[in-house]
């Protein structure tokens, strides 16, 4: 009789145990990305085809430099500021620069600025990328994007993201957007500029 209460006793708490271990079941790893690198997250476009959600990505795969893109997407990549620099989170491995390249000598680009992800810092130096409430803002030196963005092909077809710096119409062909986050909303960040 010992030995049956005993064994009960053992398998209880060989279950209860086993329950009391968290999993990752039923969770994708893009849910506990805030523990990683707090802030990080997608950044949607708005103002664009209404209906679609698009979203701030890249015309290469995860972790390849190349353009940066305005497109639809299941699993959109991970974007967050630190101390005025814009990245792409892709893994621990894997973190990109969002960089602002000068093309106005460029014979392919419609505007003057593109938005490039590399490895390394390059392009414009003197940047600050910063939110004001859910809106991604960028400022060079004294001026300022306002929080508005181009989604352009260039003369070669290849999509990619642009910005002017002055007041300038929008090119033909080029659609004006807005870029938002809302996962860097609850956090102590001296980056964001409360809105007023």
């Amino acid at each position: 009789m010992y030995r049956a209460e005993l064994l009960a006793l053992t398998l209880a708490c060989a279950f209860l145990s086993a329950l009391a271990i968290p999993t990752w079941e039923n969770y994708v790893s893009r849910d506990s990305i805030g523990s990683l690198v707090p802030g990080a997250g997608f950044i949607e476009a708005l103002g664009l085809k209404y209906g679609t959600p698009y979203y701030l990505s890249s015309s290469s795969p995860r972790g390849v430099p190349g353009n940066a893109t305005i497109e639809p997407s299941d699993a959109p990549p991970l974007f967050y500021v630190d101390h005025g620099r814009l990245m792409q989170f892709t893994n621990e491995s894997y973190i990109l620069h969002v960089n602002l390249v000068n093309t106005t000598l460029s014979e392919t680009d419609p505007m003057p600025y593109k938005l490039v992800l590399d490895h390394r810092r390059s392009g414009l130096q003197d940047i600050h990328w910063r939110w004001r409430g859910t809106l991604l803002h960028f400022d060079h030196g004294q001026k300022t994007n306002l929080g508005l963005f181009y989604t352009c092909k260039d003369r070669t077809g290849a999509p990619a993201v642009y910005m002017y710096l002055d007041p300038a119409p929008t090119p033909k062909y080029c659609s004006i957007t807005t870029l938002h986050s809302f996962s860097h909303l609850g956090l102590q960040n001296p980056e964001q500029e409360p809105l007023t």
